[in-house]
């Protein structure tokens, strides 16, 4: 790896450079080509905990780092550092307080003559929405079985300028909080005509997306091409309805957003070129094409679907921990990018073209995003795949050495292409 680590010390030494304070302080339009995409990888720890009488309660949370040279992103780095520190202390509270309650649900089911007891759970993934020199945006997706006939399950987005490291308020991204209610509102009803709230006479909707808007509870994302709103189960419609989630183009509604006061486009608008990660059976909208550009993937167990454009591609496989990425070119290229496994042990790359009429699988590459040995179960590490014309793969087999690093890019035919393999002299 040091050759790896010298070449992300002196880019990062050369981007620090590159980018004035002065282009990155309000997004203008014109600076779209001085955006960089920031080198991050996300690290996932695992634990299990029991006594004797068998396994209690299982969880995981993830942090994010940065792979390479924190100090040309000093401020960012040490925000996401205390972010780290946080979320360790929230897990172990946490594991502490649901480890037992676990143990006293298990001894009271037990003095019941109960026979089987399901250990307790609580999970914390980060998907990505932004990671740039201008903003980084995540989505914290997470889960908690605690008994009963099913668990719980949401989504937190959170959203920190790039350049300070503070984390963004509402305020910071737009101009007008009861504009951006309604707007919100009339995509929902839009993008969801039969949901519940759109029963005769309910105005839970309407009544909740103004209440937190008010209060600062609603959560959202500063996604590339606007903002995305999310609504976890409860809030607006059944648990069986899910998460519903609501975007906002700068395109749609610039009046909504603050604007570069020199060349009148958005103050944040991210880069024309991005990859952002895509969680399984939530929605997410890309633009305002009549052919309602929206995609959906949903891992079935026994078969993928990918839903794009209201086309759908049935992928015939059983995939295990399966994380699809959207890529998004500058030229408006799409594809989806997938790590999976069928084993759990051995990982590859399928590769998904969404430039046609409908969905469409090209093929596999033998490659993933993990970083850490497949083996290693308690601590997995992974790659984010941010800039879809560098970002680093690990090798699982075909034309190089399994566990290489490799240096990528999109190709032309969507296939990633290498161009820099770990070890290699030249």
């Amino acid at each position: 790896m040091k050759g790896f680590k010298k070449w992300i010390g002196t880019a990062m030494a050369v981007l620090a450079l590159s980018v004035p304070a002065s282009f990155v302080e309000c997004a203008p339009a014109y600076a779209d080509s001085l955006l960089r995409h920031l080198p991050l990888t996300v690290r996932t720890q695992y634990f299990s905990d029991g006594d004797k009488e068998g396994e209690l309660f299982r969880s995981h949370w993830t942090q994010v780092d940065f792979q390479g040279d924190r100090a040309a992103f000093e401020n960012i780095a040490k925000a996401l550092s205390d972010y780290n520190k946080q979320e360790a202390r929230s897990n172990r509270d946490i594991r502490k307080q649901m480890l037992a309650a676990a143990k006293q649900e298990r001894n009271e089911r037990k003095e019941a003559g109960a026979a089987t007891f399901y250990p307790y759970e609580h999970t914390e993934d980060i998907c990505f929405r932004r990671t740039d020199s201008l903003a980084l945006s995540f989505l914290e997706n997470n889960s908690s079985y605690e008994g009963g006939v099913h668990g719980t399950y949401g989504v937190i987005g959170r959203n920190f300028d790039a350049k300070t490291g503070k984390e963004l308020q509402l305020e910071d991204v737009i101009t007008d909080r009861k504009g951006m209610a309604e707007a919100v509102k009339a995509q929902l009803r839009f993008d969801y005509p039969k949901a519940s709230f759109m029963e005769s006479g309910s105005t839970l909707m309407e009544e909740m997306v103004d209440q937190m808007m008010e209060d600062d509870t609603i959560s959202w994302t500063l996604d590339p091409w606007g903002l995305s709103f999310y609504f976890n189960p409860y809030q607006i419609g059944s648990y069986a309805e899910g998460i519903f989630t609501a975007t906002i183009l700068f395109s749609e509604h610039p009046e909504l957003f603050r604007q570069d006061e020199y060349h009148y486009g958005p103050c944040w608008r991210g880069p024309g070129s991005y990859a952002i990660d895509i969680i399984p059976y939530l929605p997410q909208r890309f633009s305002d094409s009549p052919r309602d550009d929206r995609l959906v993937v949903y891992n079935m167990g026994d078969e993928v679907r990918i839903v794009y454009c209201g086309e759908t591609l049935v992928d015939q496989i059983a995939a295990k921990d399966f994380r699809p990425v959207f890529v998004q070119l500058a030229d408006d290229r799409r594809y989806l990018y997938a790590d999976c496994s069928t084993d759990g042990k051995n990982y590859h790359l399928r590769v998904y073209d969404l430039n046609g009429t409908e969905p469409e699988l090209i093929g596999t590459q033998a490659m993933t995003r993990l970083a850490s040995k497949p083996g290693q179960t308690k601590n997995r590490k992974w790659y984010v795949l941010s800039d879809p014309g560098d970002f680093l793969m690990t090798s699982t087999g075909g034309d190089f050495p399994p566990g290489k690093w490799l240096r990528c890019r999109v190709g032309q035919d969507g296939r990633i292409e290498v161009y820099d393999v770990e070890g290699a002299v030249g």
